[in-house]
């Protein structure tokens, strides 16, 4: 048995027998939520013998559902990974929500999904012994994935088109066809893979935050940084739904950032960027200056000069959520209780179909390929050794 110390005197062993965990939404708040971070150790053993090199972190991040999930760099087989050790109340990991994802996928025959999901390559599950022998023994989810790489690190019109494309297309795949919302779309998410010849996958990544669409209500704050966030979100009163557009909405608002704040892979200088002053505002004077964005000029703004072929793109996507947003606000100016408006849509203003047919109409000129075409890669699919757990 495979045995990883930590400097605060606990330690974590390989679980045997391990058996197919519950996955009711429910948090177990007798969870002891102090992270068991490997702080002084370099090498792990994992359970099928080989040896992990662990390497630089990368983040901490702790999530609204109460678990925390410590990523680090690391090397397999001699080959750069990234490692996520996941920790805490929720019932279900990342893992689980991509095992159900990627064996959909193989059964409805819509391989090509799978070029847009990070590629694991090995899950495991530990037995956390703590130091005070009073304590329970906790489980630690260990995820080794490819290493993927930022979205904002693409350099043209085209190959954030071709990766961006393809997130949406893995988003709408995921709430569609397995019932899954992602929830948590921000820059750090969004990243993509480049094959040996040259083609460029758009991959959804970070599905901590991940909920079953029958179950999607706002139980917590949101992880979105404010200016990503929804219209509706920003509201002192938060909406007791949270709907699929809201990652619509955050998607185009990632894509604007990335377009004028981004070049040659880099944030450019603080005064050049024309939404500088989204990061520091509060939600409600934000959602004042997203009501100017929405409905004033646009020569305040622009791409940068790498990304000057996607404007039209923007601003058709823009067209798109202020005339929802319209809708809505010309319906409560009837105040008749009489009459119907659809608000997960905004009266149909905001669909995929919608979103979807403005991608295809601006990104078809500059785009390579389609993404239902799967990639030779397409039978390396990820494995993750503990279980395979069906969520739907």
């Amino acid at each position: 048995m495979s045995i990883l110390r930590f400097s605060e005197g606990r330690s974590i062993s390989s679980c045997s027998g391990s058996t197919t965990p519950d996955t009711s939404l429910e948090a177990d708040t007798n969870l002891d939520t102090e992270p068991p971070w490997p702080l002084d150790c370099t090498t792990l053993l994992l359970s099928d013998g080989r040896s992990l090199e662990l390497a630089d972190s990368i983040s901490q991040s702790n999530c609204a559902n109460g678990q925390i999930v410590y990523t680090c760099r690391a090397k397999l087989d001699s080959c750069g990974v990234v490692v996520k050790w996941s920790w805490g109340p929720t019932r279900i990991y990342e893992a689980q929500i991509l095992e159900s994802a990627i064996n959909l996928a193989r059964e409805r025959g819509d391989l090509w999904v799978l070029d847009h999901f990070p590629r694991g390559l090995h899950y495991e599950e530990r037995v956390v012994n703590p130091s005070d022998q009073h304590s329970e023994s906790r489980i630690l989810h260990i995820l080794v994935q490819e290493e993927l790489y930022p979205i904002t690190e693409l350099t043209t019109a085209e190959g954030l088109g071709d990766a961006f494309f393809g997130v949406f297309k893995c988003y709408r795949w995921l709430y569609e066809a397995a019932g899954i919302m992602h929830r948590d779309i921000k820059l750090t998410t969004l990243m993509y893979h480049k094959l040996s010849f040259g083609e460029i996958y758009g991959v959804l990544d970070g599905f901590n935050l991940a909920v079953l669409t029958h179950a999607h209500l706002l139980h917590h704050r949101l992880e979105t940084p404010p200016p990503l966030l929804a219209f509706d979100l920003l509201e002192s009163a938060l909406p007791a739904e949270y709907l699929y557009r809201y990652d619509l909405e955050t998607l185009f608002f990632a894509l604007l950032l990335i377009a004028c704040h981004y070049e040659d892979g880099e944030q450019i200088a603080p005064p050049r960027q024309p939404f500088k002053d989204w990061h520091n505002l509060s939600n409600l004077n934000l959602l004042r200056y997203k009501i100017a964005f929405f409905t004033r000029g646009t020569r305040l703004w622009a791409p940068t000069s790498q990304f000057r072929d996607l404007r039209r793109l923007i601003l058709s996507l823009r067209r798109m959520f202020r005339d929802g947003i319209m809708a809505q606000a010309d319906f409560d100016d009837l105040e008749d209780p009489t009459a119907a408006f659809d608000f997960v849509t905004l009266g149909g203003h905001i669909t995929f179909d919608t979103f979807e047919n403005v991608l295809n109409t601006h990104l078809r000129p500059i785009r390579r390929r389609t993404p239902q075409v799967a990639s030779s890669f397409i039978n390396e699919v990820p494995v993750y050794s503990n279980f395979i757990q069906r969520l739907r």
